[in-house]
Parts: structure tokens; C-alpha cells; sequence
């Protein structure tokens, strides 16, 4: 699986022991005179502690020091899937679609037209809701993968580009210019920085 070790100390072969009795746990073991027969149990058996990471399938668990190392590490390779690994670096779905959220519950539903476009209309249904936008914005490594994904206009990719540009360049008077509260303009720059530390203009 792109890892391999030569030597065991005692911790190591206490820690293979503890792994090799976890994948037993996986089997029903029958024995019989001079053979051991395995047969895999239907119920997956729950990933360790320090292995919490699942790849797809099932089967293998990782620790997360392995996700976006560079090498794969789940059978398929999911562990280095560009946009899980963009995820990683995000801020959480669920904080950026509560961020969306009180945006639209402060402003009303159109609120975040000025940031996105006419799709974002009637709080962003034409763009498949705040959850979709918040997966979008994400897992979208760049500000042109997020508008390839929610089909957004080239000239809309570039005005939100420009608000991006703004925050990065301290243009607090562009934000402002959109309507955003005085009482806001913290949290929205905060936001927005960090899409923008993790290359979403790059």
C-alpha cells in the first residue's frame, strides 16, 4: 500500500500484534483438524482510533497523517483525490454553509447575488441550495473550478474574482460597497482569506 517497514521494535510488534487481532476480528476463524478456514464476515468491522480515516469499499482503514501525503494509500487511491485534498485545507462544509446562511438570514435571499452572480437568487436555489455552494466552494481547488461546477458566468467568475482581490489587497471599501455591515466585515474578510490561502485564485 506505498508503505513498508524493515525493522520492528517492541512497540511496533505490540502494535503489529493489535492490527493483525483487529483483521482477525473481520474473520470468523473455523478450525479444523490441520487447516484453518477463513470465511469474511458481512459486517465491517469499525476502523481503529488511530486508523480513523475509511477508504471507499470499506475494507481499509488509514491513519489521517496518510490523506494527500503524496501516496496512496487506499486501494483505489482516494486518499489522494485533488478534491478531498482541497477539502482538507478548507474550512468545513458545515461552518462555510452556517456563514452562507446567516449572510441570507441578515440580508434577505438575494442577498449573495453580490457576491456570486444572478444565480444566487431566492438564497442560491438556481446554484442547488447553501450546501451545494458550501461543497463547491469547498472542494473547488480554484475560483474557475468552482464556477465550472456551479455553471456560473464568466463575467460572474470575475466579479467574484475582483471581491477575492479585494479582500487579498485589504480593499475594505470594495467589500463595503456590496452592502456588507460594518459588524461583518471581520467575519466575511476572515472567510474569504482563507479560500484564499488554500490557492482558490491560483
Amino acid at each position: 500500500m506505498g508503505r513498508s517497514y524493515t525493522t520492528l521494535g517492541q512497540g511496533s510488534a505490540l502494535l503489529l500484534l493489535v492490527l493483525l487481532a483487529a483483521s482477525a476480528s473481520a474473520y470468523d476463524i473455523t478450525l479444523r483438524p490441520g487447516l484453518r478456514h477463513y470465511t469474511k464476515r458481512s459486517v465491517e468491522r469499525d476502523c481503529m482510533a488511530y486508523e480513523p480515516f475509511r477508504c471507499p469499499g470499506g475494507e481499509v482503514c488509514i491513519s489521517i497523517q496518510y490523506l494527500c501525503d503524496g501516496a496512496p494509500d487506499c486501494p483505489d487511491g482516494y486518499d489522494e483525490n485533488p478534491r478531498l485534498c482541497t477539502a482538507a485545507k478548507r474550512p468545513p462544509v458545515e461552518e462555510t454553509a452556517s456563514f452562507l446562511q446567516s449572510l441570507l438570514a441578515s440580508h434577505g435571499p438575494n442577498y449573495l447575488e453580490k457576491l456570486f452572480g444572478t444565480k444566487a437568487r431566492n438564497a442560491l436555489k438556481p446554484l442547488g441550495g447553501v450546501e451545494a455552494v458550501a461543497v463547491a466552494l469547498s472542494e473547488s481547488q480554484t475560483i474557475d473550478d468552482f464556477g465550472d461546477t456551479l455553471h456560473l458566468l464568466r463575467s460572474d467568475v470575475e466579479h467574484l474574482r475582483s471581491v477575492f482581490m479585494a479582500v487579498e489587497n485589504g480593499d475594505i471599501g470594495m467589500l463595503k460597497s456590496l452592502g456588507i455591515k460594518d459588524s461583518e466585515l471581520g467575519d466575511v474578510k476572515f472567510f474569504l482569506e482563507k479560500l484564499v490561502n488554500t490557492g482558490f485564485l491560483d
